[in-house]
């Protein structure tokens, strides 16, 4: 596995300011946490939280150093402020909740964060890969509401995401992921209501996201009492293996473990 630095953290954003690539910028890093969140390489989302936090500080020190100084900058009309301040306040936001959104893979975000992150949701029109991927990193997190809302959105332009797999494969993940959370704590009425909203957009997708969502309605059918759920979680974690894919093997057996065995990790 590659070791990162500061370094590997800020040179991604010097090319995304000198060739103007900010959603490519972005999509690099929610990939980035993904994979991170599956591995819980929790060190690695500490470093890019903190990464984002500095950018996101700099970044509102100049909107409010805008706002102070405004007359003596000579700008020519009050446009050309709002403007700028727009620019920046999107800019803040940005890395604002990719700070949260790292945070989110290794922490329990506090109430006010949750909100915060929810707030910066529930305010999308248009849902693209990056606030998808956004979607789906804190959906374990989330609000039952928020996320049954946000899907039920999608699902009014099926045709729109249903067509992209990296669409599908996010929307899938966050249903999944939220299912799991409300699944544990013994909220399955939820699950079983968000769970089938997204069962479309399943069909033809990567091992790991298709098999974690039949774990997660075998986790489901396990904590309703079914013997049956339990043996199917074991099945999908068994194909993980013999379709050699470790990394999401080893995710769903830490999480039986955790979840089915009551078992602490050493």
């Amino acid at each position: 596995m590659i070791k990162l630095s500061t370094k590997t953290l800020l040179t991604p954003i010097f090319i995304q300011k000198q060739n103007g690539c900010k959603d490519d910028y972005f999509v690099h890093y929610i990939n980035w946490l993904d994979r991170i969140q599956l591995r819980e390489e929790f060190v690695e989302a500490e470093m890019i939280q903190n990464e984002a936090h500095k950018y996101a500080n700099n970044q509102e020190i100049k909107v409010k150093s805008l706002e102070e100084n405004f007359e003596t900058l000579n700008y020519n009309n009050e446009w050309l402020e709002l403007h700028s301040q727009e620019r920046l306040t999107r800019q803040y936001t940005d890395y604002r909740v990719l700070e949260l959104t790292a945070k989110a893979c290794h922490q329990i975000l506090n109430d006010e964060e949750v909100t915060e992150t929810g707030d910066f949701l529930f305010g999308i029109e248009l849902w693209l890969e990056y606030s998808l991927g956004i979607l789906a990193l804190n959906a374990w997190q989330l609000p039952y509401s928020l996320v049954y809302a946000i899907i039920s959105d999608i699902n009014l332009h099926e045709k729109e995401y249903k067509g992209k797999l990296i669409y599908r494969r996010r929307i899938v993940q966050t249903a999944g992921r939220c299912a799991m959370t409300l699944i544990s704590r013994g909220e399955t009425q939820k699950a079983s209501a968000l769970l089938p909203m997204v069962h479309h957009y399943a069909e033809a997708l990567d091992t790991h996201v298709q098999g974690l969502y039949h774990f997660a309605w075998a986790y489901l059918d396990y904590r309703n009492g079914k013997i049956e759920g339990q043996k199917e979680m074991l099945r999908v974690i068994a194909l993980f293996d013999f379709l050699e894919v470790p990394i999401s093997r080893d995710f769903a057996q830490k999480y039986y473990n955790r979840h089915v065995l009551n078992l602490e990790e050493s």
